[in-house]
């Protein structure tokens, strides 16, 4: 069973994209002290989307939320799933460097679309050098990830709850 930190009452983990990558993952891929226990290590792949233990979180998240650490496979394929990517690598920026890159992915059940995300955090591999003799930590760098999953309301639900309010108003 995992063990979830609590935040203090009032507190979000809200991290940025390059708090994402500089604090968390880097300091993972090196082995170097997390100030929190808030990101957590799974074989992400081994489950849906659905089956990912999300509501272990909601202490610290927002709801149907949760950070991952995972290594990341060639093809994101579950059980009866996969994620497909739904746009291009952006880059994660900090102190005027490329830190890190975050793709955005969607899950399908077999053929059909679900409302469920997953951004995904990796390291810029050219910020290490290309002769450093450390081949492991290359392949660390260029395989481990963090993943953001994130369950997403139906938008047709959404829009009629915009509708009520506004008719409330």
């Amino acid at each position: 069973m995992m063990n979830v930190e609590r935040l203090p009452s009032g507190y979000r983990f809200l991290p940025r994209d390059n708090v994402l990558i500089v604090d968390y993952l880097i300091n993972k891929i090196l082995n170097q002290p997390i100030s929190t226990n808030t990101v957590k290590e799974i074989v992400f792949y081994d489950f849906d989307a659905d089956q990912l233990p999300i509501g272990r979180f909601s202490a610290y998240c927002k709801p149907n939320e949760a950070y991952f650490f995972t290594y990341v496979k060639q093809e994101r394929t579950t059980k009866s799933g996969h994620w497909e990517s739904s746009g291009p690598d952006k880059p994660i920026m900090h102190d005027n460097k490329i830190v890190g890159f975050k793709r955005l992915f969607v899950f399908y059940s077999g053929e059909e679309r679900s409302n469920w995300i997953m951004h995904e955090y990796r390291v810029n591999p050219g910020l290490i050098s290309a002769n450093a003799p450390n081949i492991a930590l290359k392949r660390k760098i260029d395989r481990y990830v963090i993943c953001k999953i994130q369950l997403k309301e139906d938008t047709e639900k959404t829009n009629k709850r915009k509708r009520l309010r506004l008719r409330l108003i």
